[in-house]
């Protein structure tokens, strides 16, 4: 079990270093890759989802929930597969209104607040502010802001990988 545990941590490294490097690298030349990458590892984790539980029944003789969850990451893989493209073109649009909203409705909240306690809130405005231009960047121009978002998130990658480095040192022991 603890095998298994230390495996998946080091396919974890593997995928999120890869995915990480080749998005902070090269954004837009990656994107198919990086589709065919998490796919296949959802695939895979599901390939050793499935053969768990199948060790599992066959030395307790019991159903579990392991076979049902690989039998789900395969699906889930097709599913990336096949509708990762229009799922992400939804992004900056929709992150674009989600934050033009909140701005609005910020500014809203503390323009009323500043009539009840007579502060006028200048941090409080250019919260605001910057969240509508936020959101109307993001709605104007989404391929820019998708290659920014997509960027960010490489990075993320990376540093996850470095915790699973991390983590995997410390439950060795």
């Amino acid at each position: 079990m603890v095998r298994q545990f230390q495996l998946y941590r080091w396919l974890r490294f593997i995928f999120l270093l890869i995915a990480g490097v080749l998005i902070v690298v090269a954004p837009i030349k990656s994107f198919d890759i990086i589709i065919y990458i998490v796919s296949s590892y959802i695939a895979i984790y599901g390939i050793l989802s499935i053969i768990d539980g199948l060790s599992i029944r066959r030395t307790t003789g019991e159903n579990n929930i392991a076979i049902g969850l690989g039998i789900g990451a395969l699906f889930l893989s097709l599913g990336v597969l096949f509708l990762a493209h229009f799922l992400v073109t939804l992004v900056p649009p929709v992150l674009g209104i989600v934050l033009l909203v909140n701005g609005i409705n910020q500014y809203r909240d503390s323009h009323e607040m500043a009539k009840r306690v007579h502060v006028i809130p200048f941090l409080d405005y250019l919260y605001s502010a910057l969240l509508v231009v936020a959101g109307i960047v993001f709605i104007l121009n989404p391929s820019k802001t998708i290659i920014f978002i997509y960027q960010l998130f490489g990075l993320s990658l990376i540093i996850l990988a470095f915790f699973e480095i991390i983590n995997s040192r410390i439950y060795r022991n």
